[in-house]
């Protein structure tokens, strides 16, 4: 199964990498390709303000799983077993951020939501700190603290044939105090960002599920 961005937010993203993991859980493997997308009327700004990570400060994510052995095998469809889904998934999508110097702080919100085509999925936003290049600003201190902003990710996911889909986004809600000309080049708008993660949670083209 390939997915892509839909329409509503095409036109501003852009593909910046893919990468793929495998965990265990119990006696299945699970396979998360996790593409990420970068902001094009924003991407040289967001690169001045990367630390050294590969995720960018507002990013879109979408993730397709692949189970071994399928669902179906084991007498599961995915909308039954989303409740037990849901979780693994939040866990696998922090740990994949954190890897990449995401701070990934409390739940702000978590929920099931309905797509427009009726599919019931489950959504989490958490708070984060992003880490960002502290430049000359930083100093010989192992214990001092990294610089940050405050940032928000989201993560949904929804049941699809005999997987799941998994969609998000990352959203910057300050910029850097130094150098205060990334304010304007960032251009931070909490609200349209997330609208774009609506967007793009709306327009998922999902395979059909099981369910009768």
């Amino acid at each position: 199964m390939t997915i892509d961005l839909p329409a509503a937010v095409a036109d501003d993203w852009q593909r910046l990498g893919t990468q793929t993991e495998k965990r265990r859980l119990s006696l299945m493997t699970i396979t998360a390709e996790t593409s990420v997308f970068e902001h094009r009327p924003t991407a040289d700004a967001l690169e001045r303000l990367r630390a050294s990570g590969s995720i960018p400060a507002r990013s879109l994510f979408l993730i397709e799983l692949q189970l071994n052995p399928s669902l179906s095998t084991m007498g599961l469809s995915p909308s039954d077993a989303l409740g037990m889904a849901a979780p693994k998934a939040r866990t696998g999508f922090v740990e994949t951020i954190e890897d990449d110097g995401i701070i990934v702080g409390d739940e702000r919100t978590s929920e099931h939501i309905d797509r427009p085509d009726g599919t019931v999925g489950h959504l989490t936003v958490f708070e984060a700190d992003y880490p960002v290049d502290a430049g000359s600003a930083a100093d010989d201190d192992d214990d001092a603290d990294a610089a940050t902003i405050d940032a928000e990710a989201h993560i949904a996911i929804w049941p699809a044939a005999d997987t799941y889909v998994m969609a998000g986004g990352l959203v910057p809600l300050e910029a850097p105090d130094d150098p205060a000309t990334l304010e304007a080049a960032l251009d931070i708008d909490p609200a349209r960002d997330r609208e774009a993660i609506v967007d793009l949670f709306r327009g998922l083209e999902l395979e059909a599920t099981d369910e009768d």
